[in-house]
């Protein structure tokens, strides 16, 4: 019910609708609408009022189906009621503005009849278009504010007077009462007497007979003064100048295009489509203008759109003149030009975004378009008489040029636009439906020619106008151009004809059912010719086309419809730029064509990718497992259909999952990767670029470079798969990003193990090795530093390869390239790059891409027992690339090469030694490594010159506190650099360089060979530094007590009371916590190596044995134990695992995990394995006990004591080179053969303040004792001597101990760990 008092029902007696409304009764009614917008914008509660009431009716009804489309619309306008709210009082109003404008046209855009997610549109449309007189009101727009609030009365007037604008019934009433009202009524009709149907018609009635009016003078109002004010849209301005203009243009206008539908409605337009045009407000300010007319059918209506469009081509290439009137001189054609310009703009000012379609009202019946005919008549004569009737009627109106302007505008729109499918069926014969396809053609045609035809006649009398006024302002006249060559007209001809074809097939739906790549490719070539264009109508046609494909993407329910409307825009965008931008504005969504992704319309992802998206969207549209499965399924199938597109889907899909794996941070990446890196997406990744796409290479080299990063298992499949020739040809292009993109390819894929390597590197060769080696060359000249050495790499490389033992220009620029920048300390970063290239050139990888140069280095300064190969981080020592025969060859056809060149190679790696960066350094004594190997094969002369410049540098790296791998490099390096009559230079080696080849003597044999060198010169320059120090402090008291200490995979791992196992990487003095498991119930009593898969074993008080791999750098328990009792003590030799329970018995466990006792008559305190397979055993009776493994014999090299005597249990056994070491009360130590024979110790030594001794770990010149009269200090006795020289103290009760490379570990109750090294 009304709000208002229901007076008695009095019939209203109406006035004729047709009839003009002058100027103030129009600015009336803005006056009006303004009022009411205003005093919503100015109070901020009335406009949270109203967006809550307009909110709380977007109630979504339970579906069956949910369409993603319709709940677009619903989120576009509850966002951009929304926008607007904040918009009001924003810094940036203008941008918020626009954004909630284009926000809001989508709901406007709905046909009033339906219903979306349960509602009715007219509640949709009704809010949007209020919504959208709020924004106008906001922008000061006064017009605009009248015509979209007319629009929401007209669509839903109860809605609007009772809920968003209570008052506006009674501001209305008087110009309801002013017009509508007849005169022969007795007395006034007054507001009361009205009840809600009655107000709801009198609401209609005013926005039916003043929109077009409204319209009309805004048109009037902008027409002449916009170009000497800049427009007039405020009604200040407008009101003055509207008087001087009105007399100016005619004094009245005699008919309004519209087009009566249903109920009496009149709405602007036929056919609802996305267009966009713009026009200038007071402020010069670009403001989008979008129309949307009601929708109809799309194959009727873009049959006369297309014919329409056709006519106005074959005007355009046409010889002759349009007219008799049409001029031909340049000066006149660019006169006409510019009035085409004023128009165009004139009439976008008058075509609104969904305003509904005008009623064609002629005051004198001039022009009416009834459609409806007597039923004697077929529909086809009905329609085109009546449309002749109304050409002729038209004619005759167009008197007065500046009427004809306005008039002709609107009705040539009308007849392009119009349905007549539609509205050709209402009020028809039942037999008419019989009408076939031809027929129907046929009317289309003749409909769109005949607008064309009123279309030309309005030009020709504008010519006419102007010609006129020309020949008043000049009296010069150039000679009419005639010239119209042969060739241009064949070119108009054929482009006619394509556009003939092209618009026949657009206006049926079957064309994009069955299109094929001729269809999408015709298309293309007419949008082309219209771009080319540059007139209005040409514009409006590539609108058109957009309109027709967008709308098919949209709307259709048929899937190839979807596929090839995707396709033609695609192909649209890909061959011109600016059309992306009009699909933008014309509203196609990302998430739309995400969807249709999603739903394997592969055709979409071309036109996302174009659409050039942010990082950050495509992230948001979660669209990567759809791109996986589209290269995996789909690129095999694709090559054979549409070959001829510049961009495939499957080439689109490839372009984004670059952009998803590189353009954000380290963990985003990774995960994108990861659903990329394996053998299926690989395979299908490497099929998607076309053999001459250098584009599509890039982007593939790009994403291949990342996943063999990211997982070197990718690497051996890239390399046994992928084609080498596209990459080739990259090298030789000038383009840099194609060159570069290129060397990062085969610099990351060539780090394989050195057999794969060459076959790879052949392969290349086989692609034209003088272009290739020309090609790296001019790129080592003339590229960026980094990708300068990557060239000089792959040069080298391919120059070995060749073999040539003569002097090469090639290889002399390449290496000069790469130790130029070794020497480069201004740049870290490439200086860096240069020493890893050279660490590696002479060496080999791992197939996960790790460089094994220094693995396969090591392994020839004879290091094999593992507890001093886990002490090397990162390298598996029985991976088979360590195992690869060609290695060795390379290496030395690549020294070869480098060393020829002298002094300045060896000056360049001295100076690397030195970098502060320790990476550059260990990378220069890697290089020199390797060198040294051909070097000692060479003449002397040569080895003493580069002896006498590195030799000094490389002997700091021998000293205890740097790494394992350094120290054996170092002694390698000196081996080989003063082998032959270089061996004087031993002599001159430092007492401190002396002393360290000593501690390493118990490693490598080169360490021994070099110290019997020294020995012979100097026999007796000898010292034993005492002192030690301090590197290591750190430990977590949150775990309890360190129980247990063990080097694995060079990290350092200790066992808690706790049950967990921690894992430190130390470098130097620092100690960094890698990670924490904690697999076990209770405290971790012992560690041990197992050979046998390079694994690790635990042993726990929860009588559980786990065993552990190094996983990625983690540790991942692999295996579980079980036994009997609390584990004590550990160790193993070969799949054997011997361990000490709680009741000091020893157990065997074979493969099987089968357990037998040894030593079955002993209490058993501690073992200890050496890797010669001997197992000796310390018992609690003071014996020793010694087993070989192999044939399972026992010994006793040590008795018991005497039963009358104290007790003395073994706690430790130590054994260092052939010396075996025991431990009680005291220590004992003798060579193993004096053992055997019962021969006495041939060492005693007893620590300070007596007491048991509970550990003890032996090195070359020190044996460390932890005591139980001391629990917090280990005593440094010395080995040889037998003096005891100091002791180191923990700060608590010391639990567990340990020795390794030349550094005593030992943790303690509280969970601190300490080192210490001698210096």
């Amino acid at each position: 019910m009304s709000q208002y008092p229901v007076a008695p029902q009095i019939p209203l007696k109406l006035s004729s609708d047709n009839h003009k409304l002058d100027f103030d009764s129009v600015r009336a009614l803005v006056v009006i609408l303004n009022q009411h917008v205003n005093a919503i914008i100015e109070d901020a509660g009335s406009i949270k009022a109203l967006k809550l009431k307009c909110t709380s009716r977007l109630k979504i009804q339970a579906q069956e189906f949910l369409e993603f489309s319709e709940h677009s619309v619903l989120s576009n306008l509850y966002w951009g009621i929304e926008s607007i709210e904040v918009a009001a009082w924003a810094k940036d109003k203008a941008w918020r503005l626009e954004n909630s404008e284009r926000m809001l046209q989508v709901p406007a855009s709905l046909d009033e009849n339906g219903v979306t997610l349960g509602m009715d549109n007219t509640l949709l449309v009704c809010c949007a278009y209020f919504y959208l007189s709020v924004v106008e009101g906001i922008r000061k727009n006064e017009w605009q504010v009248a015509m979209h609030f007319l629009q929401a009365l007209l669509v839903s007037p109860r809605l609007v007077y009772t809920e968003f604008a209570p008052g506006i019934c009674q501001d209305l009433f008087p110009l309801f009462v002013r017009q509508k009202i007849s005169k022969p009524r007795v007395s006034p009709v007054t507001f009361q007497e009205l009840n809600d149907e009655m107000i709801d018609e009198m609401i209609r009635w005013i926005s039916r007979i003043y929109k077009p009016w409204l319209m009309y003078y805004h048109i009037m109002s902008r027409g002449d003064f916009a170009q000497g004010s800049g427009g007039c849209d405020d009604l200040s301005s407008a009101d003055d100048h509207l008087q001087y203009t009105m007399v100016k243009k005619s004094r009245s206008v005699e008919s309004q295009t519209s087009c009566e539908f249903r109920d009496g409605q009149t709405y602007y337009g036929i056919k609802k489509i996305h267009f966009q045009e713009k026009v200038n407000n007071s402020k010069n300010d670009d403001k989008t203008v979008p129309f949307s007319e009601n929708s109809c059918t799309i194959e009727d209506a873009s049959i006369s759109n297309m014919k329409c469009l056709k006519d106005m081509l074959a005007e355009s290439h046409s010889n002759s003149p349009v007219s008799m009137h049409s001029p031909n001189n340049s000066d006149f054609a660019s006169v006409c030009e510019e009035e085409q310009d004023s128009l165009s703009s004139l009439r976008t000012g008058a075509l609104h975004r969904d305003e509904e379609k005008m009623e064609v009202v002629n005051q004198h019946g001039s022009v009416s378009w009834n459609l409806a005919a007597p039923c004697s008549k077929s529909k086809k004569e009905s329609v085109l008489s009546t449309l002749q009737a109304s050409s002729h009627q038209m004619q005759r109106d167009l008197s007065e040029i500046k009427v004809i302007e306005c008039f002709s505008r609107s009705f040539s729109t009308s007849f392009c636009d119009i349905d007549v499918s539609k509205l050709s069926s209402r009020k028809m014969d039942p037999l008419d439906e019989h009408v076939d396809s031809d027929e129907k053609l046929q009317t289309h045609q003749y409909i769109g020619s005949l607008a064309l035809k009123n279309y030309q006649l309005s030009r020709t009398l504008q010519r006419k106008s102007y010609s006129r006024m020309k020949k008043s302002s000049s009296c010069r006249t150039d000679l009419p151009n005639r010239r119209y060559p042969l060739l241009e007209e064949n070119v108009h001809i054929e482009q006619i004809g394509i556009l003939e074809k092209i618009i026949t097939k657009m206006c049926f739906a079957e064309e994009l059912v069955n299109g094929g790549e001729d269809y999408i490719v015709e298309v293309n070539k007419i949008y082309k010719i219209l771009s080319s264009k540059s007139e209005l109508k040409y514009s409006i046609l590539k609108d058109m086309i957009l309109d027709q494909l967008l709308a098919a993407f949209s709307s259709s329910k048929e899937e190839t419809v979807v596929r090839t409307s995707l396709a033609i825009l695609s192909t649209i965008a890909a061959t011109n730029k600016t059309a992306i931008e009009e699909i933008k504005n014309k509203g196609l969504q990302l998430y739309d064509l995400a969807t249709a992704l999603k739903r394997n319309v592969h055709e979409a992802v071309v036109l996302i990718y174009l659409i050039s998206p942010s990082p950050a969207e495509i992230k948001t549209l979660e669209l990567l497992p759809f791109l996986v499965e589209l290269v995996c399924t789909f690129s095999r199938n694709y090559k054979v259909e549409l070959t001829s597109f510049l961009l495939t889907p499957p080439a689109a899909s490839l372009m984004i999952i670059e952009i998803l794996v590189s353009a954000f941070d380290y963990e985003t990446n990774s995960m994108h990767l990861a659903a990329i890196s394996s053998p299926r997406v690989l395979s299908g990744l490497l099929q998607v670029p076309r053999k001459d796409n250098k584009e599509e290479m890039i982007s593939l080299a790009s994403i291949l470079v990342k996943c063999m990063r990211f997982d070197g298992k990718c690497r051996k499949y890239v390399a046994e798969f992928s084609l080498v020739d596209p990459f080739v040809a990259l090298l030789w292009s000038s383009q840099k990003r194609f060159t570069n993109a290129a060397l990062e390819f085969f610099h990351e894929l060539l780090r394989i193990p050195r057999s794969q390597g060459i076959s790879l590197l052949e392969q290349i060769q086989k692609q034209g090795s003088i272009n290739n080696m020309c090609a790296l060359f001019l790129l080592t000249q003339n590229s960026e530093p980094e990708h300068k050495l990557l060239a000089a790499h792959l040069l080298l490389q391919l120059e070995v390869l060749e073999g040539s033992s003569t002097k090469s220009m090639y290889r002399e620029e390449a290496v000069v390239a790469l130790f130029e920048s070794l020497s480069c300390e201004e740049m870290p970063a490439t200086q860096a790059s240069c020493s890893f290239i050279l660490a590696n050139l002479g060496g080999t990888f791992s197939w996960m891409g790790e460089p094994y140069t220094m693995p396969w280095m090591v392994k020839k300064t004879g290091l094999t027992l593992p507890q001093h190969r886990n002490l090397i981080k990162n390298f598996d020592f029985s991976d088979p690339c360590l195992q690869d025969v060609g290695v060795d060859v390379w290496c030395s056809k690549t020294a070869q090469r480098i060393v020829h060149i002298g002094a300045p190679v060896f000056q360049a790696l001295e100076k690397g030694l030195k970098c502060k960066s320790k990476r550059v350094s260990r990378d220069c004594l890697t290089a020199i490594a390797w060198l040294g190997c051909e070097l000692v094969k060479g003449p002397d002369e040569l080895r003493n010159s580069a002896c006498e410049i590195i030799l000094h540098t490389v002997e700091q790296y021998v000293h205890p506190g740097l790494e394992l791998e350094e120290r054996l490099l170092a002694c390698l390096c000196i081996y080989n650099y003063t082998s032959g009559r270089g061996m004087n230079k031993i002599i001159n080696l430092s007492e401190g360089v002396r002393e360290s080849l000593r501690r390493l003597s118990n490693i490598t044999w080169m360490a021994e060979e070099l110290l019997k060198v020294a020995d012979y010169f100097q026999p007796d320059k000898w010292r034993i530094s005492c002192v030690h120090s301090q590197i290591l402090e750190v430990g977590d008291r949150s775990s309890g007590a360190v129980t247990a200490l063990i080097y694995y995979k060079g990290q350092l791992c200790g066992g808690y009371a706790d049950g967990s196992i921690k894992v430190w990487d130390i470098k130097g003095h620092t100690a960094t916590l890698l990670h924490v498991v904690k697999e076990h119930k209770k405290a971790v009593t012992c560690f041990s190596l197992y050979e046998p898969g390079d694994c690790l074993l635990s042993g726990s008080s929860d009588r559980t044995i786990k065993m552990w791999q190094m996983h990625k750098r983690n540790l991942e328990c692999i295996e579980v134990i079980p036994t009997k009792e609390s584990v004590k003590c550990m160790d193993s030799w070969g799949e054997l695992i011997f361990a000490i329970t709680k009741s000091h018995k020893l157990k065997a466990i074979d493969v099987s995990r089968k357990c037998k006792d040894v030593f079955k008559n002993k209490r058993v305190k501690c073992i200890k394995v050496t890797a010669h397979g001997k197992l000796y055993a310390g018992c609690s009776d003071s014996s020793i006990q010694e087993m070989m493994i192999t044939n399972n014999r026992h010994h006793e090299i040590k008795a018991p004591s005497k039963s009358w005597i104290q007790s003395k249990p073994i706690c430790s056994v130590s054994v260092y080179k052939d010396w075996l070491y025991c431990s009680s009360f005291v220590v004992e130590g003798s060579k193993m053969k004096d053992w055997r024979r019962s021969i006495g110790p041939q060492i005693s030594i007893v620590p300070d303040k007596g007491g048991s001794i509970l550990a003890m770990e032996v090195v070359e010149d020190f044996i460390y004792l932890h005591c139980s009269k001391s629990m917090s200090s280990l005593q440094i006795w010395l080995r040889g001597t037998q003096h005891k020289v100091g002791r180191l103290s923990a700060g608590s009760k010391i639990t567990c101990l340990l020795s390794a490379n030349e550094m005593i570990v030992c943790g303690t109750e509280t969970g601190v760990l300490k080192g210490w090294i001698p210096l």
